[in-house]
């Protein structure tokens, strides 16, 4: 049997649970077996917890925003500075992760998922990227193109991972601030953005590498970590 990898998506339009076609394909090419496990007010997290028992692995879609509350953030510049914020999601994911860690299995945040790995940690947001200057990291029309450099720690895992790749995609208007006590920061972009955090099991990616491996299959490396870990 293949690794079985978990795959935690929330809901998108709101009516349906929805995930990029890309993580399926990217699971699937390197050997894994994705599964769609949704997390949203219709699932009981802990019964959703229990699946974890029967995954290799799991990875943490992208998506909306984490609620600012989870991170200590109780006063926005404007309340439409946030996009499709999901408690429920949160709550579910946060549960999930916590019980997959703690069966020692590895788990890959994209995105989204990479900021709900370092919030989980103890980690901060940045809550709104152009409010701090920072543009160019919403970029959905080139959304299957690299448009922006990254560079890594040496001898990372963000290293490892990106291989000969030296561009990324990038959709987020949100980023890490502080990574939190469990996951260090090992790639940025060129104006200072955190694109990659890491720890024990545990990889965060800012970018979209299953928006990109299907024209360039170096981006299939973080799914083939978690996926053969």
């Amino acid at each position: 049997m293949p690794p079985v990898v978990g795959l935690l998506i929330g809901r998108s339009p709101e009516e349906r649970y929805s995930s990029h076609r890309g993580y399926v394909a990217s699971v699937t090419a390197v050997g894994g077996a994705p599964v769609l496990l949704p997390a949203g007010p219709d699932a009981d997290p802990y019964a959703l917890s229990a699946m974890v028992n029967y995954c290799h692995s799991i990875v943490v879609t992208g998506g909306g925003d984490v609620d600012p509350h989870h991170y200590g953030v109780t006063e926005l510049s404007s309340p439409d500075v946030l996009m499709e914020v999901d408690p429920s999601r949160d709550i579910a994911e946060i549960v999930v992760v916590q019980y997959a860690l703690a069966q020692g299995k590895r788990v890959l945040g994209v995105c989204r998922g990479a900021q709900l790995l370092a919030v989980l940690g103890g980690g901060t947001l940045i809550v709104d990227l152009r409010e701090k200057g920072l543009d160019g990291h919403w970029d959905e029309e080139r959304q299957y193109a690299p448009v922006h450099a990254i560079h890594s720690q040496a001898d990372s895992l963000a290293a490892h991972i990106l291989g000969s790749v030296d561009q990324v995609n990038s959709i987020h208007h949100q980023a890490i601030a502080d990574p939190g006590q469990s996951l260090r920061v090992t790639a940025w972009s060129p104006d200072g953005v955190i694109e990659a955090v890491e720890g024990p099991g545990l990889l965060g990616v800012q970018w979209h590498p299953e928006r990109l491996s299907g024209s360039d299959p170096r981006h299939l490396a973080p799914f083939a970590w978690v996926v053969q870990g």
